[in-house]
């Protein structure tokens, strides 16, 4: 795997065990407070988290894997096949993208150690009262479900992502058409043509990329994590045990140097969505675009997500939450009555149009 190698003395490295000093029960980390907290006796300790603005040149990493064994293990799920990294003292566990209880150890080491952190700030509890606001907008969600989401679990999971700068430089040529109308004909055959009018283009653009986020998971797509985007990866944390506890985290499946391609792909579409902004058109007929990065940085980075499911009707519904901003994404019920009764609604309107107009 292509990675930056991650050097440190091992002999000055212990596995961190995180139970509650009073009765000996585990802590959990408590997002709303960024403490270790003890739900037995109420004992807390504070998370002091290590902001660094620490980022890897892309050009020099090293084709090396590093392990961090010795503060957690790779879990797999039997069910929907999700690799999760959990601290090493978690004894009984539930996939968080399917909630499913066939998990075991895998054999699977658990791969470079993240960078940074995004701790989570939103609790779980807010997390759903959200995702309930959320629900409470949508037109065909049954009333049942939007009164009280039926058997929800939730869960915290980090996600692993890429994070990439770059300073772009792009030349580029293409063509572009704007529509115009003309008169044509006379008499009865007279009548309007929409025409399109080209015009070519050509110049150069520069474009900086800040913290580009890229998925480096498989459970969780690019699309859904930039629908409960942003994440603040900027002002991150270095990576501490101590915000796993309580929580899991995707054991990543994509490598540095797809990511970095991945990248470029959504750097693509927003370089030529900048070119495009400096034209009035209507029609792109091509846009050819060469672009060259330069400085090019990145980090590993651990993003907060609240994961719910919950079965309606014999299948299964997820959301997704930022855990940092509480905002919500997914998929939800369709009330059946509800569609037809807007479609009824609306073919009687149609038909009253239609009486009306030919009265």
């Amino acid at each position: 795997m292509a990675e930056e190698k991650e050097i440190f003395d091992e002999s000055n490295t212990e596995t961190e065990e995180y139970s509650c000093p009073n009765c000996d029960a585990s802590l959990e980390f408590h997002p709303q407070n960024q403490t270790l907290c003890c739900k037995y006796c109420g004992f807390e300790m504070p998370v002091d988290g290590k902001a660094s603005d620490e980022e890897f040149d892309f050009l020099k990493h090293v084709e090396e894997d590093n392990t961090w064994n010795k503060e957690a293990k790779v879990v797999h799920c039997d069910n929907c096949g999700a690799n999760t990294v959990v601290d090493n003292n978690e004894m009984s566990f539930t996939c968080p993208f399917c909630g499913s209880n066939s998990v075991v150890e895998s054999k699977e080491i658990t791969g470079i150690k993240p960078h940074r952190v995004v701790p989570f700030k939103i609790s779980n509890e807010l997390s759903k009262e959200n995702y309930s606001k959320w629900l409470k907008k949508k037109l065909y969600a049954p009333r049942k479900v939007k009164k009280e989401i039926p058997s929800l679990k939730i869960r915290g999971v980090y996600l692993p992502v890429w994070t990439f700068d770059t300073n772009t430089f792009s030349l580029y040529k293409g063509k572009l058409g704007k529509r115009y109308t003309v008169t044509v004909g006379s008499g009865d055959n007279k009548r309007t043509v929409t025409k399109i009018r080209y015009f070519y283009i050509r110049g150069n653009e520069k474009l900086n990329f800040d913290d580009l986020i890229v998925n480096a998971g498989s459970k969780i797509s690019q699309d859904e994590i930039s629908a409960i985007a942003p994440f603040n990866t900027n002002d991150s944390f270095l990576y501490e045990n101590s915000y796993l506890v309580g929580f899991s985290a995707e054991h990543y499946t994509i490598k540095l140097n797809t990511g970095w391609e991945n990248s470029k792909i959504i750097m693509k579409k927003q370089i030529e969505r900048k070119i495009l902004s400096n034209y009035y058109y209507d029609v792109v007929s091509y846009l050819n675009v060469n672009t060259t990065y330069n400085d090019i940085k990145y980090k590993y980075v651990l993003i907060p997500v609240w994961i719910g499911t919950y079965m309606y009707n014999n299948k299964q519904y997820r959301f997704i939450a930022n855990g940092e901003t509480g905002k919500s994404s997914g998929k939800y019920p369709i009330s059946a009555i509800k569609v037809i009764f807007t479609v009824l609604i609306a073919l009687i309107l149609l038909i009253l149009i239609l009486v009306l107009f030919n009265s």
